[in-house]
């Protein structure tokens, strides 16, 4: 019998990485904030996933380089998994009942259901949400092998709970689990066998970069069968065997351990959402693109909603659900920028899409970089440093995708991605200074080839580089000679005749901008740049407009900005489209228009700007005059 009502403006059920995200949100915003869980906070990220996997990998490295000069070093594993359990701590230390309640939110522990739409009963008591967020997490895969519930096999959720690891281990799994797992228990001295169903491991990555990983790991030790299938488990005493089934033939491995790692389950079992009317399979919860579900005002994030099964993609997804919960305006989920690292010796970091989704959306015009770690100072100061770095850009220079193996790629990656999110081209980075010697001057490398590579794509670079082959007409040759022999030059002018200088009008005259070439001026007074101003035409609307007149029927001249006492256009020569700025200032003082012109770039077109004004002064004073004399 529920006995107890309590209201919240927001429940979160589950407190992972999901959930806790939620709910520190919600809190932000001055909400009534609720998060159940039957667990302690922290989900699978704290207890069983990112810390102690991690914690495990870090220790793991620092045998593995001490055993270079200590070879007969012998690990206690007892202690190693105690210090993880100490980190776990430390981490669970931050996100306690505690420490929630200290920032309003509200922890209650139990097995929330649904009993009403927006009304779950916990433990007896009823909790009632104007809006309710289902974050429950997924569990460990284990599939329906013959045998295998009768074994004490291991998964991540139980293996960090043992006293010391075992001796030896048969790992079922060859992804990011599996394989980070084996090499880190291999270091620390444990014989570990890897399985993995497919041609090889970490199928989802890039096969070159996958195969070297694969390769450092057989040279560690570790055992790998690939294209191998597990057919039955056995409990043989102390020992548990496992049957594969390879090439159409019959293996058994036999070790002290088995660790199943075949990926996860989303947990929607349990909670009664259909009572909510919350649609859901066995691998998801049903959400649209604001991370609503079927039921009004419930909302589903994290490793039970997917399709990303990765603490930052759910605490990405707690962020705009939460906001969604509670502002007016919805914001779409973007799964454009995806990113994640395998923790690996050496990492294996990924932005976006790999070469082969990137032609299957975009064929054969994308650009692919590739540079070996062997090329980087900074990884050649590490005694056998392998790794590559392979990036897939749009044929405009703009990142598609990228994959890297080697030190620090997670952090490289985390650069790329913020690249690839602000929508920088790659070029770009040429001129960016990066401290030397790092890892990531690899992508300075990058963006220099891609620089050169842009410069050898503008339209003009091409034509010259077609005249060069003799692959234009005669005729088209005379037009581009000039642009031929200048070589890349022109392409670098081409550049910079895209950058606006900083025009406009300071102190009462048109700004000082530095010396272009064929610039002329009302207000220089050098001789062979001088130009007289353009009189007022009866007050300064008047003349405006007859100038306005005048520029609108000027063929290549476009306006671009427009203020009270100041105009400015562009002119552009028809050869090779350069630029040229025209400014116009009404002085009321004085009773005239000051006028400036100048080529942002060089010599195609020298003397058009003195010939342009002649040319314009004469329209403008002919306009004017007709307008006097109506």
């Amino acid at each position: 019998m529920v006995e107890l009502v309590k209201k919240y403006d927001i429940a979160i059920i589950g407190a992972g990485a999901a959930g806790l995200t939620a709910a520190f949100t919600a809190a932000g915003f001055s909400k009534k904030v609720v998060l159940i869980d039957k667990n302690l906070p922290g989900g699978e990220c704290t207890w069983s996933g990112c810390i102690p996997s991690k914690s495990l990998i870090n220790i793991a490295e620092e045998v593995h380089h001490a055993k270079k000069y200590t070879p007969n070093l012998q690990v206690d594993t007892s202690v190693v998994l105690k210090d993880i359990q100490d980190v776990i701590q430390k981490v669970y230390a931050g996100e306690s009942p505690e420490v929630l309640q200290e920032s309003g939110i509200d922890f209650v522990n139990g097995y929330a259901k649904f009993v009403e739409p927006h009304a779950v009963e916990v433990e007896g008591e009823r909790i009632e949400a104007k809006k309710i967020i289902l974050s429950t997490g997924s569990s460990p895969l284990v599939p329906p092998i013959d045998g295998l519930d009768k074994t004490s096999y291991l998964t991540n959720e139980t293996i960090f709970g043992l006293k010391s690891f075992p001796k030896t281990m048969t790992i079922l799994g060859g992804g990011a689990i599996g394989v980070e797992l084996s090499q880190a228990l291999n270091r620390l001295g444990v014989k570990v066998t890897l399985v993995e169903k497919f041609e090889r491991i970490l199928p989802k990555d890039e096969k070159d970069q996958v195969l070297m990983i694969q390769q450092r790991l057989l040279d560690e030790g570790v055992v790998i069968h690939t294209s191998a299938t597990a057919v039955k488990a056995a409990q043989q005493g102390e020992k548990i065997d496992l049957v594969i089934e390879k090439d159409g033939k019959e293996t058994t491995l036999t070790n002290d351990a088995l660790l199943v790692a075949l990926g996860r389950k989303a947990n929607v079992e349990g909670y009664d959402l259909e009572k909510a009317g919350v649609k859901y399979d066995s691998k998801s919860i049903q959400v649209d693109n604001h991370m609503k579900t079927t039921a009004k005002g419930v909302y589903a994030i994290g490793d039970v909603a997917g399709p990303y099964q990765l603490s930052h993609m759910a605490n990405y997804q707690g962020i705009t659900a939460t906001q969604n919960a509670i502002l007016p305006i919805n914001k779409k989920i973007d799964y454009e920028n995806v990113t994640w690292c395998t923790y690996t010796d050496p990492e294996l970091g990924r932005s976006g899409l790999s070469e082969e989704e990137a032609r299957e959306k975009y064929g054969d015009e994308i650009r692919i970089y590739e540079h070996d770690y062997a090329d980087i100072d900074r990884a050649n100061t590490k005694k056998d440093s392998i790794g590559t770095v392979k990036m897939i850009l749009d044929k405009k220079g703009y990142i598609l995708g990228a994959s890297i193996l080697g030190d620090r790629a997670g952090e490289i990656i985390s650069q790329i991605q913020t690249i690839k999110s602000l929508q920088i081209n790659m070029g770009e980075l040429s001129g960016v200074i990066h401290p030397y010697p790092t890892y990531s001057e690899v992508l300075v490398k990058i963006g220099k080839k891609v620089y050169v590579d842009n410069l050898l794509n503008q339209p003009v670079v091409k034509t010259f580089n077609k005249a060069r082959a003799g692959e234009l007409p005669a005729e088209k040759i005379v037009i581009y000679g000039a642009a031929a022999a200048a070589g890349i030059g022109i392409a670098n002018m081409a550049i910079k005749n895209n950058v606006k200088p900083k025009l406009g009008v300071e102190n009462g005259r048109l700004k000082e901008v530095p010396i272009t070439p064929n610039a002329v001026s009302s207000q220089t007074k050098a001789k062979g740049k001088y130009v007289p101003a353009l009189p007022y035409t009866g007050s300064r609307q008047q003349a405006k407009k007859c100038l306005i007149g005048m520029l609108k029927g000027y063929q290549g001249v476009e306006i671009v900005q427009e203020e009270e006492n100041y105009l400015h256009a562009i002119a552009k020569s028809k050869t090779f489209k350069f630029k040229d700025d025209l400014e116009f200032y009404f002085n009321d003082a004085a009773q005239q228009i000051e006028f400036r012109s100048a080529s942002r770039v060089g010599t195609s077109d020298a003397g058009v700007n003195r010939k342009r004004y002649e040319e314009m002064r004469k329209r403008y004073l002919s306009i004017a005059s007709h307008n006097r004399s109506q």
